[in-house]
């Protein structure tokens, strides 16, 4: 609801209620931000091999999946966040590193050992790479945008900056692997994921 302006009246109230209207202002100042009245966002979704995902969080901001082309060795998808696969930095611009693989890229390689010869596990085969559980961290449109990459182009990302990051994480809950074999390079066939946007960690940084 709108706060009404105070009426112009010079008697023994206004102090008074002026201190309250500053009170209800900083008070709803604190309160962390929301997209639709909602401060975490959950979603699921499936996807098959080649298949892209998009899920719109609001007007100005999609979740998606893009899958990794036939050619590219590391199978799987990359997923982003932004207003259109046009714009669609809002995460990788939070999250980095800003070359080669990071989080954001589910790849059927992270799940077996470096010569797809049995799954990933300890050992002198490991995949360095993280498995079912992805974090990272996305702003939630272009202000916010513009704000952290000026930061990080001045190498000042600052505590009054990150207010402007927000948290996520994806969790993979299926998953089917394909072409398991030595040498080759594995497919993910099919993947089942929870995603989760939390919207209160930029005002508790």
């Amino acid at each position: 609801m709108p706060i009404s302006p105070l009426p112009l009246r010079c008697d023994k109230w206004q102090p008074r209620a002026l201190l309250l209207a500053g009170i209800v202002l900083l008070a709803l100042a604190a309160l962390p931000i929301s997209l639709n009245g909602a401060d975490i966002i959950r979603f699921k979704g499936t996807v098959k091999r080649g298949e892209p995902f998009q899920y719109k969080v609001h007007d100005g901001l999609i979740f998606g999946l893009r899958p990794k082309r036939d050619t590219d060795p590391y199978q799987g998808w990359q997923f982003w966040l932004g207003p259109s696969e046009q714009i669609d930095t809002y995460a990788a611009i939070a999250t980095g590193p800003t070359h080669g693989l990071t989080d954001m890229d589910i790849c059927a390689s992270d799940f077996r050992n470096s010569d797809n010869s049995g799954p990933n596990q300890n050992g002198p085969k490991n995949v360095n790479r993280p498995q079912r559980l992805r974090h990272f961290r996305f702003v939630i449109n272009q202000t916010d945008y513009e704000t952290l990459d000026n930061a990080e182009a001045a190498n000042q990302v600052t505590s009054e900056v990150l207010q402007h990051v927000n948290t996520g994480r994806v969790n993979i809950t299926g998953l089917s692997l394909g072409n398991l074999h030595a040498g080759s390079h594995p497919t993910i066939e099919r993947m089942e994921f929870s995603v989760e946007l939390d919207l209160r960690t930029a005002k508790g940084q």
